[in-house]
């Protein structure tokens, strides 16, 4: 099925020519080895903005060289074969897996549909926090790094090292793969043009008019009739509230020191990296979506897990699609009612993990 559903995005995706993610991570190669600015506008080349890393062009060298048709579907299937093999490192039964992967699989075709890097953030994110979980502190850290040299705010994922053992030997890792990641480009710029790479991202990033708003500040301001996408005092005040919950999630993962209280806070910090995320798209939401159903999945009590899964593959994954009657699709996506659903799973795990009560299935 995910084969399939791959080869035919692939397939629409030649026809229509609707790959500008694509050419903006292939260009960027090119931009980069020519001594060219990453973060300007390059209208004749691709709409929009490359956001990324600026070691992320080297990442994608592979499929930079290659021909596009036939690098445009290695980087789908490796997308979309990177979500399947992580789903399935999940401490789950072969029943559990099968229907994580069939729950997930509109909201991964979205994104692969785009030709977008999120499926292969969420597949590193899930082997983050497994790969903690099990000990392996090298591969942990390594799957961390790549996280930060794609998009920053995935690597949030690595905050999971202060609940596991061997805590240095991973942060020992993180700066031996960070520092490496980081100079990378060194192999094909100056020092001069990279810092100056670094000083564009970081000014790119940090301004608050780059907004999709398709997060829970969005879909507030749509309810108040405001879609100027620009910050108000009520963001600060949220976004101060998010981080007391997840702070307060990582303090009762702390306490607790189960396998169960970390999956717990993986799924939490999936979601939440997103929701609060102004720069989030809707392809995006692969990332939280994937942690959600992965965590209602595990979880034992069958009753609350039915009505958020329903709720979230309603709302989030097709009321935003064709798939839908018209007059809800257009209701989803003008209050951008993608991240309501994800709103209450959020909650529901902050409950979780303060209360720790139930159980993950993993025999």
């Amino acid at each position: 099925m995910y084969t399939l559903g791959t080869l035919i995005l692939f397939i629409q995706a030649v026809l229509t020519q609707r790959i500008n993610n694509f050419h903006i991570f292939r260009s960027s190669w090119g931009h980069l080895v020519h001594g060219l600015p990453l973060y300007k506008f390059y209208p004749a080349e691709y709409g929009d903005l490359f956001l990324y890393h600026p070691s992320f062009p080297v990442l994608f060298f592979p499929f930079a060289v290659l021909p596009l048709q036939l690098s445009l579907l290695l980087w789908m299937l490796l997308n979309t074969f990177a979500v399947f093999y992580a789903v399935r490192q999940l401490p789950a039964t072969p029943k559990q897996h099968n229907m994580i992967l069939l729950l997930i699989l509109l909201e991964l075709l979205n994104a692969i549909q785009s030709s977008q890097v999120n499926p292969l953030m969420t597949a590193l994110m899930l082997l983050t926090g497994i790969n903690l979980q099990k000990g392996r502190v090298r591969s942990a850290a390594l799957f961390t790094c790549i996280l930060f040299f794609i998009k920053g705010y995935g690597a949030i994922v690595g905050i999971m090292f202060l609940f596991v053992d061997r805590k240095l030997e991973y942060l020992k890792y993180c700066i031996i793969f960070g520092i490496t990641g980081t100079l990378l480009p060194l192999l094909f710029i100056s020092p001069a043009t990279l810092w100056q790479h670094y000083a564009d991202w970081f000014a790119l990033i940090t301004d608050p008019f780059i907004r999709e708003d398709c997060s829970l500040f969005g879909m507030l301001h749509a309810f108040h009739h405001d879609f100027s996408r620009e910050p108000t005092p009520a963001d600060t005040w949220i976004f101060a509230a998010a981080v007391g919950g997840l702070a307060t999630a990582a303090v009762c993962t702390a306490i607790a020191r189960t396998e169960r209280s970390r999956f717990l806070l993986l799924a939490y910090l999936m979601i939440w990296v997103v929701i609060f995320n102004q720069a989030a798209e809707s392809p995006t939401y692969v990332i939280a979506v994937t942690g959600a159903v992965s965590i209602l999945t595990l979880y034992s009590h069958k009753s609350v897990k039915l009505v958020l899964l329903v709720l979230l593959i309603f709302v989030t994954s097709l009321c935003p699609t064709d798939l839908v009657p018209k007059f809800l699709n257009d209701l989803a996506v003008t209050y951008q009612l993608k991240v309501f659903p994800l709103t209450i799973v959020l909650s529901y795990i902050q409950v979780m993990l303060f209360f720790q009560s139930g159980e993950v299935k993993i025999d």
